[in-house]
């Protein structure tokens, strides 16, 4: 095996001495150069390449004992190491003539191609200026001599052979080039041009293109050739042989190892042109392929060194910021005075960011994605990516590619983002980066494909590249764009934030974890840099207001929460409107459940093309801030009304697609339980801890702003008192994951309605007594029936009271069971406490809400009386019944700021009727005095109401159907 390896550097050797033999033209048809017997090489014959412990003194010489397949115990077998000597060795296919060995063709050009991971150094030594080497190379630098060629020349007029010498020199290449070696030979310079295959495996190349008449002074042919390199040339790293050890199914797979030899005769293309050009004819297919001698395999992998090291800068000193990262990855590159062991080259690099280093949306502004196809990797086509898809820089330092006048690395180029392949953040190909490393001057075009996971719960990156080139790299930088719109955004405490890598070797031995950290010095603007994630600050700007401030107004209604940076994630809100800020249901049909579950799966744009809800159910719009900087990303989104949720009668949900510039991460679904208070109608909206992370990216929402703006949808109380949208905004505390730890910022967003003077209040109550005559006599205990109506517009009804005339009294020996307070806030009254029933109509809503009537405890000597109306949304409407100048009174103090066009109150008559005549009914006119104050302030008062008894008049029968 290894002496495939050296195979690789022997190539150029065999190269080389194509180069200086003729070849067989006949026929005006190209014909391959062969070896004497290419498939079964001895030391005489054939096509053979190696790296030797052991060599002869002057290999040329008649006779001399070689490193050769006859003697494989002198091949170097050791892993990643330096070998003394590499050779390659060709014997030109020839014939016997009266004058001695003739060849058959001219040769024209020449192709070697090295192991995989078979690595010459051109910058262990010395290089030799090309005009100095053109001019005397014994005027080269000495440290510049890597090999020597022993030639043997057959003499067509002496017959016989002679041998010839020439040293091979390490030369400064010309641009486009991997590496040249030279040497002089019968007055030819002779060149191996190096290149290396970026387009497939990254293995390394030489091709020689062969004077196409030999000189003169010559005045004979090559017949055979052996090319020496000093595999330990300079400091020691000339050459180095694999790191590959991957085990005996690997080594065995065919010929990973192998050298292979190209070469065509003349008539060829005479012009020079780029390797991926050449033209090669059919005859020089397939390439002849060095044998490996039996036995020989990379032998000392388990002592391969390997010990990367892994440097992660931010590119900012504020947590919670734009961060212009660096991600550095040294492997040491050893001389042979520090190791007889080359470092391994790495196979996989998987370096996983510290957590909380996210994804910055904000990048997503103006972005594009470079696809695969114009990426290009594994074509030599030209890259083609966008360039606003590019978000950062590359610089790989390789100690092959040695710069001139110290300009730095010679690969540098962009960084891209690839485009989405999948939805899913731990896959790696929702977010890929192409990385693009060139140097032109040494024609090198390094294309690399990063496969970004992003934890779905913590935003966490961790990036993979795999079958990395079998190439000596000391470092590898990739530098991400820094700004307002940088594609990372730093921790958001100060540290230490721990990066790690799990880097893996060509050798198959352990992968090392090499790790770093860095500390991060203040919050974005200056303050105090935050310890701990329960130490950041949360102190979030809110507002609450309607478009229009007119009392009893429909108008749109905007909610508004800011978050700065550096301060906690927002995770909920707890906020209650105003008394009497309320909204219509009448017409909307809810969302139903199925179809949110349905959005929550879909893409963003497929949502965005067909809304999941009915657009009817449509209430409103969302806006959503996200990302780092003073540039964040906004998304669009809708509101939906929706029906019970989490305890609540109803929900909105915000539905949003989630597309951030190129990328489609789904539909963000966040659903706000909407509870009324049955007693005050006030709303409170209670939301789902709203996600920090989704798709992967780190959200940092900077603000919501949430629009209410139905036509005729959010109403204005009808009350101008001082008011105000309460409640708290929760933050991500201790640890955005667990609500346990959430933080709370008190709100107060103060609102005062208009125009309330010009509220008009003009309802009417309706009161009669039902029951027959006998139940109109004295002691009757007649039913009561009381039906408000309220005109539309007007001011609605803060309080009312009703004073019955002095021939009702309370009959206390009727109040039987009474529903307590445990029993009434569990929903479970006895049914024995209920007294009557009521209903009401109002505008906002479809259908009416109705319940019973129940007696409850009380902080007044008598129960309270309690109308417990369900529905669409629940009501309780709570009357303290008193005494009033010896006349009985029911006064309902606080009565919700909300339209109701109808109000119907039945209390039951007989053994649960709480009223009994002092006196018969029949034959008088009974007044109650009734007594109404406007949410406005406005009051109206009715000291004759009337309290009619039909039942006097032979229709108490008759169950009065009241007009609606």
């Amino acid at each position: 095996m290894r002496g495939r390896l050296i195979g690789s550097v022997l190539s150029l050797c065999a190269a080389l001495v194509l180069g200086l033999a003729s070849t067989a033209f006949a026929g005006g048809t190209e014909e391959i150069i062969a070896p004497s017997d290419p498939h079964n090489p001895k030391v005489d014959s054939g096509w053979q390449a190696g790296t030797c412990d052991t060599e002869a003194p002057n290999p040329g010489a008649p006779g001399a004992e070689v490193c050769s397949v006859e003697t494989p115990e002198w091949f170097f077998e050791q892993a990643a190491g330096h070998p003394h000597w590499g050779f390659t060795q060709f014997i030109v296919k020839h014939s016997d003539g009266t004058l001695g060995p003739k060849p058959e063709a001219e040769l024209a050009r020449v192709r070697v191609d090295l192991p995989v991971g078979l690595n010459v150094n051109p910058g262990a030594t010395p290089r030799c200026p090309l005009a100095t080497f053109e001019a005397d190379p014994t005027t080269c630098p000495p440290g510049s001599h890597v090999g020597d060629s022993y030639v043997t020349a057959g003499d067509p007029l002496l017959g016989g052979s002679a041998p010839l010498h020439a040293e091979v020199y390490n030369v400064v290449p010309v641009e486009g080039e991997s590496a040249r070696f030279g040497l002089r030979l019968a007055d030819n310079n002779v060149y191996l041009e190096g290149d290396a295959d970026w387009s497939g495996n990254y293995h390394e190349g030489f091709t020689i293109e062969v004077p196409k008449v030999l000189p003169a002074a010559l005045e004979g042919f090559v017949l055979k050739n052996r090319l020496v390199f000093n595999g330990r040339a300079g400091d020691g790293t000339f050459i180095t042989t694999p790191s590959t050890c991957l085990g005996e199914a690997f080594t065995e797979s065919g010929s990973v190892y192998s050298t292979y030899l190209l070469a065509a005769s003349y008539p060829q293309l005479e012009q020079k042109a780029p390797y991926e050009d050449y033209v090669w004819p059919q005859s020089a297919e397939p390439p002849l392929e060095s044998p490996i001698p039996p036995g020989t395999s990379p032998k000392e992998c388990d002592s391969i060194p390997y010990d990367p090291s892994l440097a992660v800068e931010p590119g900012t000193a504020e947590v919670n910021s734009p961060a212009g990262a660096t991600v550095d990855i040294d492997i040491p590159h050893l001389t042979l005075a520090e190791s007889e062991q080359q470092t391994s080259t790495t196979r996989e690099s998987k370096v996983t960011l510290p957590l909380g280093m996210g994804l910055n949306p904000s990048a997503a502004n103006g972005l594009q994605v470079c696809t695969d196809e114009q990426f290009g990797k594994g074509t030599r086509n030209p890259v083609a990516c966008p360039e606003d898809s590019r978000v950062g820089s590359v610089v790989i330092d390789s100690p092959a590619l040695p710069e001139e006048n110290e300009e730095g690395p010679a690969l540098k180029g962009p960084v891209y983002v690839g485009k989405q392949l999948s939805r899913d953040p731990l896959s790696g190909d929702l977010y890929r980066i192409f990385i693009n490393a060139v140097s032109p001057r040494y024609g090198i075009d390094v294309r690399l494909i990063g496969k970004v996971s992003a934890d779905p719960q913590t935003g966490q990156l961790t990036t993979t590249i795999s079958d990395t080139p079998q190439s000596q790299v000391e470092s590898f930088e990739v530098k991400l764009d820094g700004g307002a719109q940088a594609a990372l955004s730093s921790p958001p405490t100060c540290g230490p934030n721990q990066s790690g890598a799990v880097m893996t070797p060509w050798s198959g031995n352990a992968p090392a974890t090499p790790g770093g950290e860095f500390t991060l010095a203040s919050l974005p603007g200056g303050g105090p840099c935050p310890k701990t994630m329960a130490e950041r600050p949360f102190s979030p700007a809110f507002g609450a207001a309607p478009a229009s401030s007119k009392a009893g107004a429909f108008s749109p209604l905007s909610i508004q929460i800011n978050r700065g940076d550096g301060q906690q994630e927002l995770k909920g809100t707890d906020i209650v409107l105003p008394p009497g800020m309320t909204g219509s249901l009448r017409g909307i049909p809810y969302c139903p459940e199925e179809a949110l579950a349905a959005a929550a799966g879909r893409s963003g744009e497929e949502e965005k093309a067909s809304s999941s809800c009915p657009a009817a159910s449509q209430v409103g719009s969302a806006t959503v801030a996200a990302g780092t900087g003073s540039a964040p990303l906004s998304i669009d989104g809708k509101v939906f009304l929706s029906g019970p949720y989490n305890g609540a009668p109803l929900s909105l949900a915000v539905v949003t697609p989630a597309t951030a510039g190129p990328f489609d991460l789904g539909t963000v679904v966040v659903r706000v339980a909407l509870f009324v208070d049955p007693e005050t109608a006030q709303i409170r909206a209670l939301s789902d801890p709203i996600p920090h992370v989704f798709g992967g990216t780190l959200l940092s929402v900077r603000s919501v702003d949430l629009k209410m703006d139905r036509p005729d949808f959010t109403l204005n109380p009808t009350s101008c008192e001082p008011l105000a949208t309460t409640g708290a905004l929760n933050g991500g505390g201790g640890d955005p994951n667990n609500p346990a730890a959430f933080s709370a910022f008190g709100v107060n967003a103060p609102f005062r309605a208009s125009d309330c003077g010009a509220l008009k209040f003009r309802p009417k109550l309706f009161t009669k007594l039902i029951g027959n005559r006998k139940k109109m006599r004295r002691n009757g205990h007649p039913a009561f029936q009381a039906v408000l109506v309220a005109r539309k517009g007007d001011a609605n009804i803060k309080r009312a009271a009703l004073t019955l005339p002095r021939s009702q009294f309370l009959d206390q020996g009727h109040i039987g069971t009474i529903c307590t307070r445990v029993q009434l806030a569990a929903s479970a009254c006895p049914r024995r406490s209920i007294y009557g029933y009521a209903w009401a109509e109002s505008p906002l809503l479809d259908e009416k809400v109705a319940g019973p009537v129940y007696l409850t405890s009380s902080d007044n000597e008598l129960p309270d009386l309690l109308a417990d109306l369900k529905g669409q949304v629940n009501a309780r409407l709570r009357g303290v019944i008193d005494s009033r100048k010896r006349r009985m009174r029911t006064v309902f103090a606080s009565v919700p700021d909300v339209p109701v066009s109808k109000f119907v109150l039945r209390m039951k008559g007989g053994k649960k009727g709480l009223l009994v005549n002092s006196q018969n009914l029949c034959g008088r006119k009974n007044h109650s005095i009734l007594k109404f104050k406007a949410q406005n302030g406005k009051k109206l008062r009715v000291k004759k109401l009337p309290l009619r008894t039909p039942g006097c008049k032979g229709k108490a029968g008759k169950r009065t159907k009241t007009r609606r």
